[in-house]
């Protein structure tokens, strides 16, 4: 019986010490949630702020020369003289190489050669026209002439056909004079055929002074070719620039032409500015315009950044790299770049949309959309958002957002739209 009884003071003593504390800690851990359940949660926010108008990209870009020439011969012949090689400046107009062309000098006498013999053609012309100019006178001459005298027979023929019909001259004397008359209009007659020929022989040899002149103008023009075909014995300099590619040296048998059998005698480029095209992405490329500021960058001057100025852009994309071909002229008066040189371009456009930007952990994936939560009348609202570019940290919002708006950082998965919620700015924090 006193077993009995220990064990039940024993049991007791145990049920006191276990059971009791934990339906103590219980009820206050429920009046603990009941408390939590009617509080209003604390989220974490920031302001939404407008993002940067610039927006820039470094793209990569190959350097070449804003002009660059590929010197041939325009004669045949043979290389006499090499005035310049590999790295030389040159001038413009400035003497590259001379070319020997025995035909060149040949062909420029003989057309010299026509050229007299046609002026002396013109001179003869003009003679001939002089005379037959003479001839053309004096057969008017005649004619003035012979109508003269035929007048004169038309008179003297009237009268004495007059004076037959009364008797006073025989019939005899007035058939003479009527015959007289008509020697005199067949003399008029000829008189007149002969000037007509006179007319048109000097209109053939106005003719012949007019072919005469025109032949001396083919021969002149046929003088200037060849004239010009001589100066080609002379290679020039096209513009400033350095020479970059010598193909030919003194003694070698030189070809006119581009042909691509046609060997070139030397090559060169103007470094004084230089140029590169980059294919800039779509997304940038809408807002680029020429005069837009670009930084060139390049591996064999790292401590050095080079400026440049967008100068063309390509009225179309690319619709295999969706891309768009830009042209950046480049100042090189120092000539520290060099045509061929592999570059980072870095290009800046201004943006006109009014975008903000917020913390990346502030966007929430749902289905297929993108939202954020923002605060007003301290409740909680989900809206639907477009991004704009990635930073990682923080993300621009082209849509869906404005500047100053209360985002929610790191929103709760429980978190439901219009839930009361007490806004704790992470900045203030």
């Amino acid at each position: 019986m006193i077993v009995l009884t220990i064990l039940a003071v024993i049991v007791g003593i145990l049920f006191a010490i276990g059971v009791i504390p934990k339906l103590m800690d219980k009820r206050s851990l429920n009046e603990k949630e009941e408390q939590a359940a009617s509080a209003i949660p604390v989220v974490n926010t920031v302001l939404a702020k407008t993002a940067p108008f610039n927006e820039s990209a470094t793209l990569p870009g190959n350097i070449g020369a804003m002009q660059f020439a590929t010197i041939y011969a325009r004669i045949d012949g043979y290389l006499t003289k090499r005035m310049v090689d590999i790295g030389d400046k040159v001038k413009q107009g400035q003497l590259l190489a001379e070319i020997d062309s025995p035909s060149a000098d040949e062909d420029r006498s003989q057309a010299a050669a026509d050229l007299v013999q046609s002026n002396a053609q013109v001179v003869s012309a003009l003679a001939t026209l002089k005379e037959s100019k003479a001839q053309a006178e004096a057969a008017a001459a005649q004619v003035t002439r012979a109508k003269a005298d035929q007048a004169y027979a038309a008179t003297t023929a009237d009268r004495w056909n007059n004076m037959a019909k009364y008797g006073a001259v025989s019939l005899q004397s007035r058939d003479e004079k009527d015959r007289s008359l008509n020697s005199q209009n067949a003399s008029v007659e000829a008189a007149e055929a002969q000037k007509r020929a006179a007319d048109q022989q000097v209109e053939a040899s106005a003719a012949q002074v007019r072919v005469a002149k025109a032949n001396v103008g083919a021969k002149q023009a046929s003088l200037a070719k060849y004239k010009a075909q001589q100066g080609f014995k002379y290679v020039v300099a096209p513009f400033d620039g350095v020479i970059v590619s010598r193909k030919v040296d003194p003694g070698a048998l030189i070809t006119a032409g581009s042909q691509s059998t046609t060997q070139e005698l030397f090559q060169m480029a103007k470094l004084d500015v230089l140029r590169s095209y980059v294919n800039v992405p779509q997304s940038l490329s809408r807002y680029l315009k020429p005069g837009a500021a670009a930084e060139i960058s390049v591996s064999s001057y790292p401590e050095r950044t080079f400026v440049g100025k967008v100068t063309n852009v390509s009225g179309a994309l690319d619709p295999q790299t969706r891309t768009r071909q830009t042209e950046v002229k480049i100042d090189n008066f120092d000539h520290a770049l060099l045509p061929g040189m592999y570059a980072q371009i870095k290009l800046t456009v201004q943006r006109p949309e009014n975008w903000v930007q917020v913390p990346s952990n502030a966007v929430i994936p749902r289905g297929n959309n993108l939202e954020v939560a923002v605060v007003r009348d301290g409740k909680a609202h989900y809206q639907k958002v477009v991004l704009g570019r990635d930073f990682g940290d923080e993300v621009e919002i082209k849509d869906g957002l404005t500047n100053g708006e209360v985002v929610i950082v790191g929103a709760a998965d429980d978190l439901r739209e219009g839930d009361p919620v007490k806004p704790s700015e992470i900045a203030a924090q």
